[in-house]
């Protein structure tokens, strides 16, 4: 009697789950804020009444056949509902999160998509079967059995693999670049800020990085708008991707970046004295400082001027010779030789 009425209330939760799956609420503020408690509320309501009938098939021994022994067999269905369950909150969670699933490659779409979908089915098919006595005698326990061990299983994967590896699993990489391309070009046509434009010649998309140099060369007083950026050094890092420009790109009156590179060289330097000792990670941010690129820029349109400069890069391969954190050690490597390098040619 309980047992059916425990699976009748599981059975209502799971059609208010598939429709909290299926919806996409078209809100923000207050009432995405309301719409995330209707989802916790029927999320709620789905793993606790799946808990009370699964508790009542234990108590009738429906569950016999997994161990002889009582202890074992609580154990194992514990471990498998509590596997189970996070399989299907975990899917709903990140579906609610999600705005679309125009980045997701065809596994993402059946498991993240829909997962909340057909995953409770792999225990409600089961238990159905295992509710009646008649059913139970009728059919074959690989019915009831390989369902229920492939929703375990497939809810223990979402314990086993971290986010990062079920990003990787179930995204296609492809429609993730092509959505950052265009998110990038549609932020290049509304900007005009020199420092945001420099910004996407960092990127590596190709096609990103020439619509923001056409855009800035585009420009009539590039140069001028250059050197204010490298000017702002003390109040951000936007100095970083002037470098990146200088690289590839040639100036009419290299002697007005004479000054303001030399207090970018020592301003790295600072950056190398303290980011190499950092109990943070700061792998991302010292691959941006570009060092190697730096050294190409003053070995090209300003190697006239090398005697200006090396006093502070002198200064900055001190701060180079000095032993970094372990994870830091590559890059400190890199760096070191190609500073040094252009010492000894220099």
């Amino acid at each position: 009697m309980f047992g059916n009425a425990f699976y009748a209330f599981t059975a209502m939760a799971y059609i208010g789950l598939a429709a909290v799956n299926l919806y996409k609420p078209n809100a923000t503020g207050e009432r995405l804020m309301g719409w995330g408690f209707i989802v916790f509320g029927v999320l709620a309501a789905y793993v606790l009444c799946s808990l009370l009938l699964t508790l009542n098939l234990a108590n009738n021994g429906r569950f016999d056949w997994i161990s002889a022994s009582k202890a074992t067999r609580n154990v194992i269905i514990g471990f498998g509902f509590l596997c189970l369950m996070n399989g299907i909150v975990f899917v709903t969670m990140v579906n609610a999160d999600a705005n679309d699933a125009s980045t997701a490659n065809w596994l993402g779409l059946l498991v993240i998509r829909y997962g909340a979908i057909w995953m409770p089915l792999l225990m409600l098919a089961p238990f159905a079967i295992l509710l009646k006595t008649e059913w139970l005698h009728a059919f074959s326990p690989n019915l009831y059995k390989i369902p229920l061990m492939v929703a375990c299983f497939i809810g223990f994967a979402f314990f086993a693999l971290g986010r990062e590896q079920l990003g990787g699993l179930f995204t296609d990489k492809q429609a993730v670049a092509e959505k950052k391309y265009q998110e990038s070009m549609r932020l290049i046509d509304l900007t005009d800020d020199t420092a945001d434009l420099l910004y996407y010649l960092f990127k590596d998309d190709v096609r990103v990085r020439e619509a923001a140099l056409t855009k800035l060369k585009a420009k009539p007083n590039l140069e001028s708008e250059l050197l204010d950026v490298l000017g702002r050094y003390q109040e951000n890092g936007n100095y970083r991707w002037v470098i990146i420009y200088l690289e590839d790109n040639t100036v009419e009156h290299p002697e007005r970046f004479v000054e303001p590179l030399n207090r970018i060289i020592n301003r790295i330097a600072i950056e190398f004295q303290y980011r190499l000792q950092s109990f943070s990670n700061e792998n991302d941010f010292l691959e941006t400082l570009n060092v190697d690129g730096m050294c190409r820029v003053l070995d090209t349109q300003f190697k006239a001027y090398k005697a200006d400069f090396r006093p502070n890069m002198m200064k900055l391969y001190s701060e180079l010779e000095k032993e970094p954190k372990p994870e830091f050690l590559a890059i400190r490597n890199k760096y070191k030789a190609v500073v040094k390098n252009w010492l000894d040619s220099n």
